[in-house]
């Protein structure tokens, strides 16, 4: 194969509510990319998703309080209508036109509220591991809960009831660490990346408002409450809707946002955790590819 280049950039964006990082990799039909958390960044993404650069514009976007992206005292300024709307407001300043979106996880979640807030501007949608309805998402969470370790709940539990947000606005380290051993086999089935010592810094004040401050395992922030189902009833945009078979997302979840959008196609990726593009990352790949170009 000839070597080529492959075009990027980044740059920053006033939405007129707040100050975003983006970054665009390639050329070609443009695929919006909204990551996770909430509180984490466009980084979850590289390189796991490069390959499709080959064909496409990836625009990777740092949400509000997350990354290289404003930050605010206001707390209230993290909330759902305010991160889709500055997805909107990045899709217009880049004169984007239409573009295909891609949401993974809380990203899912953001991309829906995308999606029907801005339906104009979506050609495509796609719903990566994540949930329609608050209701089924913390039914996941029992589930994950209910399922681990009775000596892991139990002081997941104690911590709980005693507060486990720090001075610092972070989760107690000792509470995170017991999160994160009870969640990581839901989280990548073959095995997770190496870590150095400088991991992305995560964005707590977020977190704590759209999800929540008193539990990993339930939302209880601006969050919700939610439910998507009957606004995705409306929608006419064609979706994808995709998940492991070893997610932190359930097959019950998964099949109420594909029958609530309608036409919608529902793949489920076998030996699979909730970091699809990590864990089975060619099959990801290649999902996403075939339902962007039909």
């Amino acid at each position: 194969m000839d070597a080529s280049r492959i075009e990027s950039r980044d740059g920053y964006v006033d939405t007129g509510g707040a100050i975003i990082y983006y970054a665009t990799i390639g050329t070609g039909p443009p695929l919006v990319l909204l990551h996770g958390g909430p509180g984490a960044t466009h980084a979850d993404f590289l390189p796991y998703l490069l390959p499709l650069a080959r064909r496409r514009q990836l625009v990777l976007i740092d949400e509000r309080g997350c990354g290289r992206s404003q930050q605010f005292e206001d707390h209230s300024q993290y909330s759902l209508a305010t991160l889709a709307h500055d997805i909107e407001s990045v899709r217009l300043a880049l004169d984007l036109g239409k573009i295909d979106l891609l949401g993974h996880s809380f990203g899912g979640i953001l991309a829906q509220a995308v999606a029907i807030d801005y339906p104009a501007g979506i050609r495509r949608l796609i719903i990566a591991g994540s949930g329609s309805s608050a209701a089924r998402i913390n039914a996941d969470f029992k589930r994950i809960k209910n399922s681990m370790d009775e000596n892991v709940r139990a002081q997941i539990e104690a911590l709980e009831a005693r507060g486990v947000i720090g001075a610092d606005g972070a989760q107690l380290p000792e509470y995170r660490a017991l999160a994160d051993k009870a969640e990581a086999s839901y989280l990548y089935f073959i095995r997770p990346p190496a870590w150095d010592s400088a991991r992305a810094p995560m964005g707590w004040d977020v977190l704590n408002q759209i999800w929540g401050a008193k539990s990993d395992f339930r939302i209880d922030g601006s969050l919700a409450g939610f439910d998507f189902t009957e606004a995705l009833r409306k929608l006419k945009i064609p979706a994808l809707v995709i998940y492991g078979d070893h997610d932190m997302v359930s097959d019950v979840t998964a099949q109420e946002s594909h029958a609530a959008l309608a036409g919608s196609m529902l793949i489920r990726i076998p030996r699979c955790a909730h970091m699809m593009m990590v864990d089975q990352n060619t099959a990801f790949i290649d999902a996403v590819t075939s339902f962007l170009e039909q």
